[in-house]
């Protein structure tokens, strides 16, 4: 009996030592470090809250972002400071067109062809003769320059001008026919080269026309009577001492010279 009493103990004991090996031990509580290292504003030096994004006395940021107080200042620094500068612009940009204009007036419009730029003729304070008559030189000498771009781009310009002087004479009649040549329009030049000629056959300015006509026609046969009859009638024609003749010499001798070498 002693014997097993004993036996009991000694493994109760050893239940016992074991139990003591395995039970677990305390656990230390957790420490809070913000408590242990309580953060302070770097702005003003305030003691921060455990969890505070931005400075419950100054409103800084704790990590860099900005702070409402600073994005509203942002805020209204855009929404006033964009509308100003978008008033300042305009106003530089009027000063800049008024003074742009007032330096187009004292200048004369230039027109842009291919490699360089055209100069348009000031016309605005001209009289409709005074008118006509620059469009359609210009016209003309673009036109013997060989510049046919320039001359197409003011011949329409020129046929208005001329056709607003109702009623056409014979002068004006042969301005528009030569105007029509340059632009093309052969069918417009010997309308207006018939109606000189049916109201007097021999006048220098619609046989020189006519005999124009027909070289854009290719009938040189038609070109060469028209000249031949230009070469007859021009003695007596200079005669009558018509205006249009004075007006268009050189024109009236070039044609006369053309007739006498064909």
């Amino acid at each position: 009996m002693d014997h097993t009493r004993g036996k009991y103990a000694v493994v109760n004991r050893a239940l016992d030592a074991r139990d003591i090996a395995h039970r677990p031990t305390p656990r230390t509580m957790a420490t809070n470090p913000s408590a242990a290292h309580p953060r302070f504003c770097s702005s003003c030096g305030t003691k921060l809250n455990a969890n505070a994004q931005f400075c419950h006395n100054c409103g800084a940021s704790i990590h860099g972002a900005p702070s409402q107080a600073q994005s509203g200042i942002t805020s209204k620094a855009l929404r006033w400071g964009v509308p100003a500068l978008a008033i300042l612009v305009l106003v530089l940009l009027s000063i800049f067109q008024l003074s742009s204009r007032g330096a187009g007036a004292a200048s004369e419009e230039r027109v842009p062809f291919g490699g360089g730029t055209v100069q348009a003729p000031d016309i605005s304070s001209m009289s409709p003769e005074e008118r006509a008559d620059r469009l359609f030189n210009r016209v003309m000498r673009l036109s013997s320059e060989g510049k046919t771009d320039s001359a197409a781009f003011f011949g329409p310009m020129a046929l208005g001008a001329l056709e607003a002087l109702v009623p056409l004479d014979a002068h004006r009649r042969y301005d528009v026919g030569l105007v029509s040549l340059v632009t093309g329009d052969v069918p417009s030049a010997k309308a207006q080269s018939d109606t000189i000629l049916a109201q007097r056959p021999t006048h220098l300015l619609g046989l020189s026309l006519a005999a124009r006509v027909a070289d854009a026609r290719g009938d040189a046969t038609a070109a060469r009577n028209f000249r031949r009859k230009l070469l007859a009638a021009e003695p007596a024609e200079r005669a009558t001492g018509r205006q249009e003749y004075t007006d268009h010499d050189a024109d009236i001798r070039a044609a006369v010279e053309a007739a006498r070498k064909q």
